[in-house]
């Protein structure tokens, strides 16, 4: 086996492992980066567009009265007390000086007003990347000054196992051939994002996990969670899916923007589920983690109805609609289109995705039924109580705005898109103290193991809160948090020894 020796190892190079990688450059404190990708970077640098923050300086000069006591009592409420009070805490208080730490990263951010249509009058605390591509392109810059300071950033390479023995002894390697490296160190970063990557965990964790469309990294698969557990780490959680959207399928979701059928599914217009029942008001579209969160309670898939009457009106004119992600693509300082349509090509997106199966066509109200295994009478009476209200503009049971019951759906054609609750990976796996240290059964820490990010119990009790950007925000400042403590404790075993 081949061997090499750090003093620290960071599994992981997405928000996490790239924020402790950048602590301990600047620290001076030797690493290397493992990351099993062929690039650097994970769902932080390829999908979230911004961070949660508070008291920055950003926001002291907008004078934004929100700080810390608001979102420590707003969090721990919302969780119900299923937190880790010490832990939550810490991320708070230095998630503000974070945003200075970005800067110097070379992935500045400006605090704005939310992306989300829901959250537009919130407090300021959203952080958003002032260039999505230049930001991409200033990770890939961050290994260079990693190798040029004497460390070693390794691409393709996955921990596959730890030697442990009163202490860290050592990580094991593996690269795509089965090649292994044993890396002598004396601390250990697991920042390999969760374990959405894992069908046998995820199978194991949710009963809806074949209904889930998964956009997050398939590279995390769970390897930091399971290695700490084999060292006796407390892996007791209620799981918790970084649900985040919905979308019809990989090649038509909200990343791609190339489809009239995703666009539609970014409306609210009529939902049921698989009993044929409206289950929410479906202005949740504007709401990110309740929308994904109201799909998931449903299990994981609902269907968009629509008929060939608005399928033509989408066609042929502007609609008075917000496309829910039409903000997130826009760039600081953008005005958003607050309109859809007209979309020339619906009828040729959804042919499409009729032959793909992402949408189910019925020349009636009894056909689609009968192709999508749905009980006719709930059916017919969805559509009869929904119609009733688009007409009256009373939506007497889930209480939907009068401004967005605009369609009705009527007998045939009828187009039904398949709609999945989509996850951006999971927000559970090992308690941890409030230095990101994995702890045992009885609380007490484990010798030299850290876990951060998606890694780590304790910020959410059972699903992903309506805090925008908070979990990559968490993952920077934990990364950032873990190797602080390696190094703290570093100098505190040098002057023992």
């Amino acid at each position: 086996m081949k061997a090499l020796s750090t003093t620290v190892v960071i599994v992981g190079s997405g928000s996490a492992g790239i924020s402790a990688g950048f602590e301990l450059y600047q620290q001076g404190t030797p690493f290397i980066l493992l990351e099993r990708g062929e690039q650097v970077g994970g769902a932080g640098k390829f999908g979230a567009h911004g961070v949660f923050a508070i008291n920055s300086k950003q926001q002291r000069a907008k004078h934004v009265a929100y700080g810390y006591a608001d979102a420590f009592k707003g969090l721990t409420d919302y969780n119900h007390f299923f937190v880790n009070g010490e832990l939550l805490a810490r991320f708070l208080k230095e998630s503000g000086e974070n945003i200075d730490r970005l800067a110097e990263m070379g992935l500045p951010v400006t605090v704005e007003q939310s992306e989300q249509k829901a959250h537009l009058n919130d407090p300021l605390v959203y952080h958003k990347f002032n260039d999505f591509k230049k930001k991409m392109t200033n990770w890939d810059k961050l290994p260079d000054k990693f190798r040029a300071a004497g460390n070693q950033v390794l691409t393709g390479m996955a921990a596959v196992d730890v030697e442990y023995d009163d202490g860290l002894k050592a990580v094991i390697d593996e690269d795509a051939d089965g090649n292994r490296t044993r890396i002598a160190a004396k601390k250990v970063i697991f920042a390999d994002g969760g374990y959405c990557g894992s069908p046998e965990m995820m199978a194991a964790k949710y009963a809806d996990n074949a209904a889930l469309l998964n956009l997050g990294e398939r590279k995390a698969d769970g390897t930091g969670i399971r290695l700490a557990a084999k060292l006796g780490a407390n892996t007791d959680h209620n799981p918790v899916l970084f649900a985040h959207g919905c979308a019809p399928s990989l090649s038509i979701n909200p990343m791609r923007r190339d489809s009239s059928v995703e666009t539609l599914t970014n409306l609210p217009l009529l939902w049921v589920d698989q009993t044929a029942n409206r289950f929410v008001d479906e202005n949740v579209v504007y709401d990110f983690a309740m929308w994904a969160n109201a799909a998931h309670n449903v299990g994981g898939q609902y269907y968009v109805l629509v008929d060939q009457k608005t399928l033509d009106q989408f066609r042929t004119q502007e609609v008075a609609m917000e496309d829910t992600f039409e903000r997130q693509f826009c760039d600081v300082g953008e005005t958003p289109k607050t309109t859809v349509g007209p979309l020339p090509n619906i009828q040729k997106d959804f042919d499409a995705a009729m032959t793909s199966g992402e949408v189910v066509k019925g020349t009636s109200v009894a056909d689609l039924a009968a192709k999508l295994g749905l009980p006719l009478a709930a059916l017919r009476r969805s559509l009869k109580v929904y119609n009733q209200a688009v007409e009256s503009k009373d939506d007497a049971v889930f209480l939907k705005a009068a401004d967005a019951l605009q369609f009705t759906v009527d007998d045939g054609p009828i187009y039904a898109i398949v709609e999945h609750c989509a996850i951006l990976g999971t927000l559970d796996g090992v308690n941890v103290d409030r230095n990101c240290q994995a702890v045992g059964k009885t609380g007490l820490p484990i010798k030299d193991i850290y876990l951060v990010g998606n890694n780590v119990n304790g910020l959410y009790s059972d699903g992903y809160p309506s805090y925008e950007g908070i979990a990559n925000g968490f993952a920077f400042v934990s990364g950032w948090i873990a190797a602080k403590e390696a190094v703290k404790s570093l100098k505190q075993e040098s002057v023992e020894a």
